[in-house]
C-alpha cells in the first residue's frame, strides 16, 4: 500500500509539474526619464527633504522599481527604474503623469548638482537637465 501512494505522489507531482512549461513572466530593467521635478530654491544642512518627481509611465507592463540614484562627490544623477513585463497584451498607460518622491538630506554646506535623465538623443547620447541648489548653514 504504501508503495502504491508513492506511485500516486509521484505520478501527482510529475503531471503538476511540467518542465517544459514557464509560468515564470519575462522581464528586463528599463530607465525612463525624468519629466519634471519641484525642488526647492535652497536646501538647509541636515534637513531632510521630500523631493517629488515625474514621470511618464509608457505602457501598464512598465513596473517601478525605485530610483536610479548615483552619488559623485556633490552631483546627483536621478532616473526612474521600471521592470517591463514582456508580454503580448500591454496597453498606453492612461495615469500620467506619476509622482514618485525621494527622500533627501544635504549633509555638506556645498551645493548639490542634480542632474535629472532625460533620456537619450539620436545618437544615442545621454541627455540630462542639470539643477544647481545650494546649501545653507
Amino acid at each position: 500500500m504504501k508503495q502504491f501512494i508513492l506511485l500516486l505522489v509521484f505520478v501527482t507531482i510529475f503531471i503538476g509539474c511540467s518542465v517544459g512549461e514557464d509560468n515564470n513572466p519575462k522581464f528586463h530593467l528599463e530607465l525612463l526619464p525624468i519629466d519634471s521635478a519641484v525642488l526647492p530654491l535652497e536646501f538647509k544642512k541636515d534637513s531632510i527633504y521630500e523631493l517629488p518627481f515625474n514621470y511618464i509611465r509608457p505602457s501598464t507592463c512598465h513596473i517601478y522599481e525605485g530610483f536610479y540614484y548615483e552619488r559623485n562627490l556633490n552631483i546627483r544623477t536621478i532616473a526612474i527604474q521600471t521592470s517591463v513585463i514582456e508580454q503580448d497584451n500591454c496597453t498606453t498607460a492612461t495615469v500620467n503623469p506619476i509622482t514618485q518622491i525621494l527622500q533627501f538630506k544635504p549633509t555638506t554646506e556645498t551645493s548639490y548638482i542634480f542632474k535629472l535623465w532625460k533620456g537619450k538623443d539620436a545618437n544615442g547620447v545621454d541627455i540630462y537637465e542639470e539643477i544647481t541648489i545650494p546649501v545653507i548653514p
